[in-house]
């Protein structure tokens, strides 16, 4: 009994000194703008808009419905890189680093965000937005300059 009570102090002792420090998300982008915005994130340094993988408007989801009913609702539901007006969101591009230690992806430790507004991916095909470049802004940020902004990009 004694050896158990002291097992267990052990590990509270333990839990205390070591805390859990969980991956989290690459960094936060504020769209402050009118629109929402799709945010092309690619490691690097990169002069134009890669073909591949192209961004979708939006992702189609499973029929909904039981097996009882004979509904077959598809949805459609927002990706993850795109950012309502007035909003902002995590990019999850590569999940990596921590909260106490946050960092890129990327060997190259900088990342090029190409930002397209919404109206343009209801307008045109990913690839006649590839071939003419059809992006509002694009930035490159080295790993430094997004510690200084405390992993925060404000869009535009």
């Amino acid at each position: 009994m004694k050896n158990l009570v002291s097992l267990s102090c052990l590990f509270l002792l333990y839990g205390c000194i070591f805390t859990y420090d969980p991956p989290r998300a690459l960094f936060y982008v504020n769209n402050y703008s009118d629109e929402a915005i799709y945010v092309y994130f690619k490691c690097g340094n990169v002069d134009s808009l890669p073909l591949s993988p192209k961004l979708e408007l939006f992702h189609f989801g499973d029929a909904v419905g039981t097996k009882y009913e004979n509904i077959e609702e598809y949805r459609f539901y927002p990706p993850e890189y795109r950012i309502n007006a007035y909003d902002g969101s995590f990019l999850f591009e590569g999940t990596i680093g921590t909260d106490k230690k946050p960092r890129l992806p990327c060997k190259e430790k900088e990342v090029t965000l190409f930002f397209i507004t919404e109206k343009t991916m209801r307008s045109y095909d990913w690839e006649e937005i590839h071939k003419n470049q059809l992006f509002t802004k694009k930035i490159t940020l080295t790993q430094e300059e997004l510690e200084s902004k405390n992993w925060e990009y404000i869009y535009p």
